[in-house]
């Protein structure tokens, strides 16, 4: 099912409600939402965060099949951002002593089974698959 929303932290709560309409149809388990709903939460702020001055909406696709789910979104007229590319963080060093950011990206990575990432024609896609089980 595919549907877009406005580049603002503010549709969360909107792409979270349309996550659980997809996920529910499908008959995913919690073990596979929690991090579903995640991974969407870090890549969407991501999109908003580094294009503020992007006024084009962010088009979600996810499917939910056989108790796994898959999950693409394609954002418009960016700069090209590689969220597959490997992130220098150091979850053993305490708190006070870590660089800001990358943690997000990195337990994206961790969380689901597949992340892919294409560019071209200044247009954006990051997929992702999160299986049960």
């Amino acid at each position: 099912m595919q549907k877009t929303f406005t580049r603002s932290l503010d549709s969360l709560s909107d792409i979270y409600e349309f996550t659980e309409g997809v996920l529910a149809s499908g008959d995913i388990e919690d073990a596979v939402r929690y991090p579903v709903h995640l991974a969407m939460e870090e890549l969407f702020t991501n999109m908003v965060k580094f294009c503020p001055d992007n006024d084009n909406q962010i088009l979600f696709d996810v499917a939910a099949n056989d108790g796994n789910v898959s999950v693409a979104i394609t954002d418009f007229d960016v700069d090209p951002f590689d969220v597959t590319a490997s992130r220098n963080v150091d979850t053993e060093m305490p708190l006070d002593g870590r660089v800001p950011g990358g943690l997000g990206l990195h337990l994206v990575q961790q969380m689901v089974d597949s992340l892919e990432y294409d560019y071209h024609d200044r247009q954006s896609t990051v997929k992702f698959t999160k299986e049960s089980g």
